[in-house]
């Protein structure tokens, strides 16, 4: 059950970095929110069900620590209207 929701995740994540290209980084952000709840939800599954293993928990680190990088990195959806609204 774990990998499904690892999969899920992943794509997720890739769903958001599309969403984001076309400039709606508000859904992007929804998504890659909800992606960190499917890896959190991953470890907590894997943990209860104790099938964790060194693989499993770096990959889980890695794609929640990824995942939280591009919500940190992507601006807010009011502050770039403030900004193109600026440099009009």
């Amino acid at each position: 059950m774990t990998t499904w929701i690892l999969w899920l995740g992943a794509l997720l994540v890739v769903g958001g970095s599309t969403v984001q290209l076309t400039h709606r980084s508000g859904v992007a952000r929804v998504l890659w929110v909800l992606a960190v709840l499917a890896f959190a939800a991953t470890t907590v599954g894997a943990m209860t069900a104790s099938e964790i293993s060194l693989p499993l928990a770096l990959t889980l680190v890695g794609a929640i620590a990824a995942t939280c990088a591009l919500v940190a990195v992507n601006p807010e959806p009011a502050k770039v209207a403030a900004a193109q609204r600026g440099a009009e």
